[in-house]
């Protein structure tokens, strides 16, 4: 209906305009008083067969134009039926989109949340293995220090040794007595003897 009334409005306008032009000879008709009658005829002749080509189209052409108004209206409900359901149908996707990135960047955040939280663990587990890494080398080298230390000590009581040893070699023989040499002896029998308490 709302695309009806324009088209007819169009088709009186455009009636109204094949109209206007036959109008001037009447009015020229009109100022011409001595005319004859064979210019009335014409004009006459001109409106009758204007009103019967009018008669004639309407008759003829009001249902054909009217379907095919009724037609294109169709169509193009038709159409902005199919582009509505375009839209709702792309405004749906759209919606889903939207929904979907939503949900992935919420997703990504997690992601990102987990690995965060991974790697600070990770970060703590290798601090703690490194401390306990470096508490065992640390015991492991005051191990190896403690034993170099009880080598040097005793390799220092046996060079000490050694050295008096050495030394006692070479001055006892020209110290030593026979009456020296029988008290030490005595002595070591006397430890050797004793009882043990």
């Amino acid at each position: 209906m709302t695309l009806l009334t324009p088209r007819r409005t169009h088709l009186k306008a455009a009636l109204l305009a094949l109209a206007v032009p036959l109008w001037f000879p009447l009015q020229a008709l009109a100022a011409n008083t001595g005319g004859s009658w064979r210019s009335t005829y014409d004009v006459v002749m001109m409106w009758v067969n204007f009103a019967i080509l009018v008669a004639l189209l309407v008759k003829f052409l009001r249902k054909p134009l009217g379907r095919l108004l009724k037609n294109q209206q169709d169509a193009i409900q038709n159409t902005l039926g199919q582009f509505e359901a375009r839209k709702g149908r792309i405004e749906n996707e759209i919606q889903s989109l939207r929904e979907s990135l939503e949900t992935r960047r919420q997703k990504a955040e997690d992601r990102h949340a987990r690995i965060l939280r991974w790697a600070q663990r990770e970060r703590l587990e290798i601090i703690a293995t490194a401390r306990q890494e470096a508490e065992r080398r640390l015991r492991q080298a005051r191990q190896l220090i403690d034993a170099r230390h009880r080598e040097a000590c005793q390799t220092l009581r046996n060079d000490i040794v050694d050295a008096a040893v050495t030394k006692v070699l070479q001055d006892l023989p020209g110290h030593m007595t026979a009456d020296l040499e029988k008290d030490l002896t005595d002595r070591f029998l006397a430890s050797i003897t004793k009882p043990e308490t």
